[in-house]
């Protein structure tokens, strides 16, 4: 069996990326999420071990002492990584092993690792971002704020991945992830 490819997806809050994964795998199966660690309480709706590996601070850190991960960082108080075993079992199985991640970590997997499929999605417009951050009712005033000020910083760094691909269209953009794995 070949081996399968490592994808990384970064993009700021709200850009679809959840959702570009969903229809990607809906169109093949092969296609499999990485399901990072966080320290992080879940958020309304979000599933242990779907969403995240939602873990103690303690616990987070035995692992990352242990190797566990990939990458691992601390964002805004709380904890994420990159699960180096899940990501090399999906890879052996020939999978499309997909890295749903910031920019701050996918710079670090980027350069550890040469062989991944570095994926950047960017919205149609800072307005088409906002009024969808915005229809989501996920988040109060001031977090929608610091979201749409991180986006500005993200996308400013969207030069360091291999493809930008603005998502208008989620049918267009799974489109073209096929083409470039494939």
């Amino acid at each position: 069996m070949a081996r399968g490819t490592l994808v990384i997806l970064s993009g700021p809050s709200g850009v679809g990326k959840d959702t570009v994964i969903n229809a990607w795998h809906a169109r093949d199966p092969r296609v499999e999420r990485v399901v990072a660690y966080t320290t992080r309480p879940p958020r309304a709706g979000e599933l242990p071990g779907i969403d995240y590996h939602f873990v103690t601070v303690q616990e987070f850190l035995r692992l990352a002492e242990a190797g566990a991960f990939l990458e691992f960082k601390e964002v805004h108080g709380n904890h994420y990584a990159t699960p180096l075993h899940d990501m090399e079992e999906m890879l052996a199985a020939g999978k499309i092993a997909v890295l749903k991640i910031d920019v701050q970590g996918a710079l670090a997997v980027m350069e550890l690792r040469s062989d991944a499929v570095s994926v950047f999605l960017m919205p149609p417009s800072a307005d088409e971002l906002e009024r969808r951050i915005r229809a989501r009712n996920l988040d109060g005033p001031d977090v929608i704020y610091r979201r749409l000020l991180n986006a500005r910083e993200e996308m400013a760094l969207a030069h360091h991945y291999q493809l930008q691909l603005i998502n208008d269209s989620v049918e267009e953009v799974v489109g073209r992830l096929v083409g470039v794995v494939q």
